[in-house]
Parts: structure tokens; sequence; C-alpha cells
């Protein structure tokens, strides 16, 4: 593979890992709203038992896609590293 073709592919992938780190983010906060909304509706009297059961699934799913944030990001700053090196190598070329 060229070395513009190279630099090319890394700067893809990391446009990738950006775009999805930003939908884990995304789905992070949403289940973590969700997760309150619910047991903040868990709490009034006369709610249905299943509410607070509800919001702990949300609160779980929230907490799994924190790890996979967190993961993304270990992923993205590697690539940003190499990509960079890349781009090193291409103006000293």
């Amino acid at each position: 593979m060229s070395a513009p073709d190279a630099l090319h592919e890394a700067e893809a992938t990391e446009a990738a890992l950006r775009a999805q780190l930003g939908e884990l983010i995304s789905a992070k906060v949403r289940a973590e709203k969700e997760g309150s909304r619910l047991a903040d509706r868990a709490t009034v009297p006369g709610a249905d038992r299943a509410l607070a059961g509800l919001a702990e699934r949300y609160r779980a799913q929230a907490a799994r896609l924190g790890f996979e944030v967190e993961e993304v990001r270990v992923n993205l700053r590697a690539q940003e590293g190499r990509t960079e090196q890349l781009r090193a190598g291409a103006a000293g070329a």
C-alpha cells in the first residue's frame, strides 16, 4: 500500500472511530436520562412496580455503554497516533 493510501485509510479509520464515539456517547446519555426518568416515575404513588426494574436496566445499559465509550476512546487515541506518524512521514517524504 502506498503512503498516501495508508494515510487516507488511517484518516478514514480515525473518522469512523470519532463517529462511533459520538454515537456511543449519545446512546449513553439517552440511557441515563431514560433510567432517571423511569426511576422518578417509579416513586410516584401507585406507580407500576415494573418501572423500577426498567430504570435499573437502563442504568445497566448506560454503564455498559460507558465501558464501550472508554474502549473506543482508547482506540481513537491510538489511531490518532498512527495517523500522525503517517502524516509526519508523508511530510518528510
